[in-house]
């Protein structure tokens, strides 16, 4: 599916570093690629024309984020050797963009905000939320372009990953 939409505003919540700190406004194609293209797209369609779907990321119980980190890893391992952090830094935003909407949408809810405590706040109430998610996403959201943050965001994963699965399958028992 490729539809165009029109510009989305951004509201201040969502103004935020690393995502969109200088931006208020985006524009594009609605694709399964601009997912991952744009940060944050599904949260800020539905914060702009909650209509515009009939069924939104969140209402489904797909782990789609697995798949993309299996798929960016290996390049991101690449690019991380070649150690120039400007390479990496948007490539790893967008991971990070995407890791976050995975544990909101987990818990059945959009991307509220990035505002710090608000977000934090919202994953600390998620089912399969990591240990520690407070302090591990504040370092990914300080420092994305950093190897250790790369180290991070795939231990997170797995962890989510690991706590999805036994969740989805205590609730197939219930």
């Amino acid at each position: 599916m490729t539809k165009p939409f029109p510009k989305l505003e951004l509201p201040q919540s969502f103004q935020i570093f690393p995502f969109y700190e200088k931006q208020q406004v985006i524009d594009g194609m609605l694709s399964e690629k601009a997912v991952y293209q744009i940060p944050f797209l599904y949260d800020l369609l539905y914060i702009n024309r909650p209509n515009q779907l009939e069924k939104w990321p969140w209402q489904e119980a797909c782990n789609f984020f697995h798949a993309y980190w299996k798929e960016r890893s290996e390049t991101l391992r690449v690019l991380f050797r070649q150690r120039d952090q400007a390479l990496v830094r948007k490539p790893m935003v967008r991971c990070i963009a995407a890791f976050i909407d995975q544990l909101c949408w987990s818990a059945g809810a959009p991307v509220s905000s990035l505002v710090h405590d608000d977000l934090i706040q919202q994953i600390k109430d998620a089912p399969c939320a990591p240990l520690n998610i407070e302090e591990r996403l504040g370092y990914l959201l300080r420092q994305p372009a950093r190897y250790l943050a790369f180290i991070q965001l795939d231990e997170l994963e797995q962890e989510f990953t690991k706590k999805r699965a036994a969740n989805m399958r205590r609730l197939k028992k219930d």
